[in-house]
């Protein structure tokens, strides 16, 4: 099993995201063999008789290996339940690690996760960079999420959790092909018949994406972030990018709206603007009446009508060499 546990930063503790399936079951075990210090986080949804069993089950891991375990019930969700239990699951795991010094927290997404990722993601129209996905290390709002099984197909786990005789549950919903990414699931499932093949063609596409984006700059100045407007498309490889630093992931919808409006817009909680020069991206900030002396100084500056209100929050704090730095 080629894994990349052993990659983990040494001498740090973890959150570890369980559910109880396959994959989770997995990973806490080998975590444990390769003495990784961790701690285990899991919600409840309140929507499958079983998930009461597989935080039952989580609690028996938690005090026979004595782990401090974190349990969330989650809040009912009315619609769009995949992306608001993601949002509900990220902002737990994002408290967690800023209250207890996390580390960052370690999903187990596996190789047949990221195929399904980027069949989803092709048939939608997305670029390489959102295709690609998920990676061993990525900043997810303001956590690193590491992701070390990247390189394991699904069948693998299987065969570790049986010959181990470790417990596992089975998620009877990801059988429902009502939902797409189901039936994404099952397409990926049947492709992985050839594994090798495809974590082949992942190292050689994560090569090309390294080759195109490695000598993009992007500039930092807090939550604000700033790069060198090139060509479109890799305009919007790089917001997306971006974005899902901030813990958005762009749709493909969202993706053309913001092409349609020259890269000047509010897209979720999300402010994109631009200059002759620069593309910028910054949270959404609530509206604020800002001083007539900033507003005279941020003409002057130039800096986008959209990115004031944010801006505003950070010249009040007399950060003002700062931002003039950036702005220049």
């Amino acid at each position: 099993m080629i894994h990349r546990i052993d990659d983990l930063p040494k001498d740090s503790h973890f959150l570890l995201g369980f559910s109880g399936g396959v994959d989770s079951s997995a990973l806490f075990f080998l975590l444990l063999e390769s003495c990784i210090s961790f701690d285990i986080a899991i919600v409840d949804y309140g929507v499958r008789q079983e998930s009461k069993l597989e935080v039952d089950y989580a609690k028996r891991l938690a005090m026979q290996y004595k782990k401090k375990i974190h349990i969330l019930l989650a809040p009912k969700i009315k619609n769009n339940f995949e992306a608001s239990a993601r949002k509900i699951r990220y902002e737990f795991f994002g408290n967690l690690i800023a209250k207890h010094q996390y580390r960052g927290v370690i999903l187990a997404h596996q190789l047949n996760d990221k195929l399904e990722w980027f069949l989803m993601q092709f048939s939608r129209g997305a670029g390489l960079n959102t295709m690609l996905g998920f990676e061993f290390c990525e900043k997810i709002g303001h956590f690193d999420v590491f992701r070390p099984l990247l390189r394991v197909s699904k069948e693998e786990l299987y065969r570790f959790c049986q010959n181990r005789k470790i417990q596992y549950f089975e998620d009877k919903s990801n059988q429902d092909e009502i939902f797409l990414r189901n039936r994404f699931r099952k397409l990926s499932a049947f492709l992985m018949q050839n594994s090798k093949g495809i974590y082949s063609s992942f190292v050689y596409l994560e090569k090309e994406r390294q080759l195109l984006y490695s000598k993009i700059k992007i500039d930092y100045l807090g939550d604000l972030r700033a790069f060198v407007h090139t060509e479109e498309n890799l305009d919007l490889h790089i917001l997306d990018l971006e974005c899902k630093k901030l813990g958005y992931v762009l749709s493909s919808k969202q993706r053309e709206e913001i092409r349609r409006c020259g890269f000047s817009c509010e897209v979720a909680n999300i402010i994109i603007d631009r200059d002759e020069r620069r593309i910028f991206i910054a949270p959404k900030v609530k509206c604020i009446k800002m001083e007539s002396s900033y507003r005279d100084w941020a003409r002057k500056l130039r800096i986008p009508r959209r990115l004031r209100p944010f801006v505003f929050l950070m010249w009040i704090e007399n950060n003002q060499f700062e931002i003039e730095k950036f702005f220049i």
